[in-house]
């Protein structure tokens, strides 16, 4: 048998790949990467390790994504090679989303932004940003994630590019069903299929681009995210005929994680249409086969699918059995969320040096007025500021107490009070007051980082949990918005007009809020006695 060359095998693999053959591409890049790490030049093992990657990604095979991944990105330190590693980086947080990385994901989502940045290519920056916007999503924060990528989608149409527009759209799609997932069984409905009908916008859009592609990738995506919608929607019929025939391709083509997910979109058809028994065995065959893998955001579908199957047939002890199970994955999520923004988003103050966050400061004015809306649906929410309620307080602390306990990490709770606020309400007018209030909520917005807690507890008072930051950054930045909102040009709003803030904080231990709050409003009072305008610690 004659000796393979690392170009024969390369040129094999990339026909594979344009052929839709991606498990023989796979294996041709393999060999062609097992070679050029024996003795091969910086180009092969660049050009083979980006193969294999992108073949691992196109076939769902995640974990082994992520473990060569790192690897291949060595290779790619040259700035002809920039391009592909800044895909290669998406993939990665792609594929850290799924399977519940998000420390990883969301690393990768950063560097990959701060990358298009330096390139210049707003191509690549409209990726990046969806790519960032899906960790929130997969993360449990569909809100933000609908920020992010509806400043993507801005970004995309300003480059003309199809491919970016066409990714955009159908991770805003997704985005919106994952918001539908966090709200359905609520108190609003209504906010709900909201969720749904602005996804179903998005998917129409993502499936009109499709012409423009030969790739059966993308229509399997595009047409299994627009069957989901439809199938909540109650269009069983269409939803039915979509989700069939991205089915159909997906298994063709051995697109194993998005079969995954449509397949639970079937089961859910077939709840849908009262096929309880039916559904249930389709399920359990779904889980059987996802075994040992690591989908973490199907997985948590087809518990939740299982649970209501179960329901329907009254088979009482297996439905509460994946309940838990659907509740575990729920809560490990949830906290995983907590520790990756903790350790990797730094304050929004600081974040301003990036060039990222340059980028997403000079969007953000484009897109408040539908922030506020989208935080106005949302019942954790203040109608006026948009910031957090006391509802919200109850909804997070538990957990950012529980896991700055466990880990022993510091916790700051900062108590905040607008100075002789009444005498700006009985001088300029409450319309003047609100309008003081809303611009305290963006300063705080400004000055925080995302996975901060920010709440407005009262008339003038609001509240800053910083979680796994330490006491004397938390102090710091409290003392620069303090000085922040002091010179801030409030003559812009009414003349004469000025505002100051008094600050009192407290750190853990205790990792309860009670006696937190109980410390940080005694401060707060020594820096009222104190003259205002200033910072107390307890």
């Amino acid at each position: 048998m004659p000796t393979e060359s690392i170009a024969d095998l390369l040129e094999r693999a990339r026909a594979a790949r344009d052929a839709g053959a991606l498990a023989e591409g796979r294996e041709l890049s393999r060999r062609a990467w097992d070679l050029a790490m024996q003795g091969g030049g910086p180009t092969d093992r660049a050009e083979s390790g980006f193969l294999l990657c992108l073949f691992h990604y196109r076939l769902g095979a995640l974990s082994e994504l992520l473990e060569l991944g790192p690897e291949v990105l060595v290779t790619m330190a040259s700035p002809g090679r920039r391009a592909n590693r800044a895909d290669l980086l998406r993939w990665m947080s792609l594929a850290g989303c799924e399977t519940g990385r998000f420390e990883t994901a969301l690393r990768c989502a950063n560097d990959a932004c701060s990358l298009a940045q330096e390139l210049g290519d707003k191509r690549q920056l409209a990726l990046s940003l969806t790519t960032l916007g899906a960790c929130f999503e997969r993360m449990g924060d569909p809100w933000q994630a609908e920020r992010l990528m509806n400043d993507a989608l801005r970004v995309a149409r300003e480059a003309e590019d199809p491919f970016s527009q066409l990714v955009t759209l159908n991770n805003l799609c997704a985005v919106c069903i994952g918001a539908f997932y966090v709200l359905r069984g609520g108190d609003e409905p209504a906010d709900a299929t909201a969720a749904l009908r602005r996804a179903l916008v998005h998917a129409r859009e993502a499936r009109s681009l499709l012409a423009h592609f030969t790739d059966p990738f993308f229509s399997v995506f595009v047409e299994g995210n627009l069957g989901e919608v439809l199938l909540h929607l109650g269009n069983t019929d269409e939803a039915r005929q979509l989700l069939d025939g991205a089915l159909q391709r997906g298994l063709e083509q051995g697109y194993e994680a998005q079969v995954w997910r449509i397949r639970c979109s079937v089961c859910e058809l077939m709840l849908a249409q009262g096929q309880a028994r039916e559904a249930h065995a389709a399920l359990a065959v779904l889980l059987a086969d996802m075994a040992g893998r690591d989908p973490r955001s199907t997985l948590i579908r087809v518990h939740h699918a299982l649970y209501r199957a179960c329901r329907a047939l009254g088979l009482t002890d297996e439905a509460l059995l994946h309940f838990e199970e659907h509740d575990k994955l729920e809560r490990r999520r949830a906290t995983n969320q907590l520790v990756a923004q903790s350790q990797l988003f730094v304050t929004r103050v600081e974040a301003e040096q990036s060039r990222l966050q340059a980028e997403r400061a000079r969007l953000e004015a484009q897109v408040e007025r539908s922030r506020a809306a989208t935080f106005q649906a949302d019942a954790q929410r203040d109608q006026l500021t948009g910031l957090g309620n006391r509802r919200h307080l109850d909804h997070r602390l538990p957990m950012l107490l529980e896991v700055a306990r466990k880990q022993q990490m510091p916790l700051t709770v900062a108590l905040i009070d607008l100075d002789h606020f009444k005498r700006i309400n009985d001088r300029f007018g409450h319309p003047i007051g609100d309008k003081v209030l809303i611009e305290m909520a963006h300063k705080l917005r400004e000055n925080t980082r995302s996975g901060d807690v920010l709440a407005r507890i009262g008339g003038e008072e609001f509240l800053i949990v910083f979680a796994a930051m330490p006491a004397a950054q938390a102090l710091e930045v409290c003392e620069r918005l303090r000085t922040r909102v002091q010179q801030h040009a409030w003559q812009a709003i009414a003349d004469g007009l000025t505002v100051t803030l008094s600050v009192g904080v407290a750190h853990a231990p205790p990792y309860e809020l009670a006696p937190l709050f109980e410390q940080a409003d005694r401060a707060m009072y020594r820096a009222k006695q104190g003259g205002r305008n200033r910072v107390a610690v307890a």
